[in-house]
């Protein structure tokens, strides 16, 4: 079993664009390209019962979106969001990766990320 590595994002000014991630991946699994190509990238941002999702499988209906640029080396992209986290604070956050068959994720990344309040509102 593999521990995500921990990962603190950039703090983010409620309201404004948040620039996404450009790149992730390529993903290594024991310092080998993983077999079976990936399917699927999900990225949740939690504060108490609060919860902002991102995915890359569309009918799961995320907050926005994730792109698999290469499923091959599990390699993708979140492409700027408009409306990302909506209240101050710290959020926890973590990224799991699906392939091939399997139903159960693999978790390689987690975090923080600080949201400032902002003044205007």
């Amino acid at each position: 079993m593999s521990i995500p590595v921990d990962i603190a994002l950039f703090d983010y000014k409620r309201g404004d664009l948040w620039e996404g991630i450009p790149t992730i991946g390529p993903v290594l699994i024991n310092s080998a390209q993983p077999v079976d190509e990936l399917t699927r990238v999900r990225m949740h941002f939690t504060k108490r019962k609060s919860t902002f999702k991102l995915d890359s499988d569309s009918t799961e209906e995320p907050d926005a979106p994730i792109t698999i640029s290469n499923a091959v080396t599990w390699e993708a992209t979140i492409p700027e969001v408009q409306e990302f986290i909506p209240c101050a604070g710290d959020w926890s956050w973590d990224m799991e990766f699906y392939s091939g068959s399997n139903t159960a994720p693999q978790t390689f990344y987690s975090g923080t990320i600080t949201v400032i309040d902002d003044i205007t509102k």
